[in-house]
């Protein structure tokens, strides 16, 4: 058993040695192509998941060079810089070896626009201000004006002279996108009683009266709407602030 015992630590030790000798060598090989040569230098930057922001615009806020050592970049502080960006909502970097780079980033989306003083406050569904234009640039996404806005600011929520208001009009928001509802809805007024007024993209207007008991009235137009769609028939107006039952107004041409 002694003798037997005498062979394995021989070569328990050999092994010993062979794997110290092949991580010796793994790591000059890894020192020298570190230090000596370009290998690990970055030589391109792959970005996915972008629409508003260009590649060259991410790349740029990241901070990161192309020829720079892949292993000294802070990936955490260039995941920082580009979270600045109004439209970033999350950001995820990688290395992948030996010299490249990988931008992973989920925007945010515009779902509606409110005019304040002349100039048009773009949002995502979160209430964040994502780009203040004096012209608007997408006739696609519903206007809302008649409340008062409190100094937007890109980057910022945006902000009324009501938080009751604030909240219920997201709300409002979130429904008519998740029913599908707000791309037909051009553009919503709301009056100092705060009643709303929707007008369809096919010039028909709906008084939805306040804003209580949204998602129950925004199922009952999309009803309605799909009723009327059905049926081929045209309309000028839906009241939804008269009582339990909407009143349609026909379209006498």
């Amino acid at each position: 058993m002694s003798r037997n015992n005498k062979i394995d630590r021989k070569i328990k030790k050999k092994k010993s040695r062979l794997i110290f000798i092949i991580i010796l060598l793994l790591t000059s090989v890894f020192l020298i192509l570190y230090t000596k040569t370009s290998f690990f230098h970055i030589s391109s930057i792959e970005v996915n998941g972008n629409s508003k922001i260009t590649d060259e615009k991410l790349i740029l806020a990241s901070g990161i060079m192309i020829d720079e050592n892949i292993f000294k970049i802070n990936l955490k502080m260039a995941k920082e810089n580009i979270m600045l960006h109004p439209y970033a909502k999350n950001v995820k970097l990688r290395r992948r070896l030996p010299n490249k780079i990988v931008i992973n980033i989920d925007e945010r989306k515009e779902v509606a626009i409110f005019t304040y003083i002349g100039s048009y406050v773009y949002i995502d569904e979160e209430g964040i201000i994502l780009n203040i234009l004096s012209e608007k640039n997408d006739e696609t996404i519903m206007e809302i004006n008649g409340i008062e806005i409190i100094k937007p600011e890109i980057g910022n929520k945006i902000d009324f002279n009501n938080e009751e208001t604030y909240e219920k009009m997201l709300e409002f928001i979130d429904d008519s996108i998740n029913l599908g509802l707000s791309v037909s809805f051009d553009t919503v007024s709301i009056d100092e009683n705060g009643k709303l007024t929707i007008y369809l993209d096919n010039g028909a207007e709906v008084a939805f009266g306040t804003l209580d008991d949204v998602k129950y009235k925004l199922k009952f137009l999309m009803s309605i709407l799909e009723e009327l769609k059905s049926k081929n028939q045209s309309y000028k107006g839906i009241h939804l602030d008269k009582g339990n039952n909407a009143i349609i107004i026909k379209d006498k041409n």
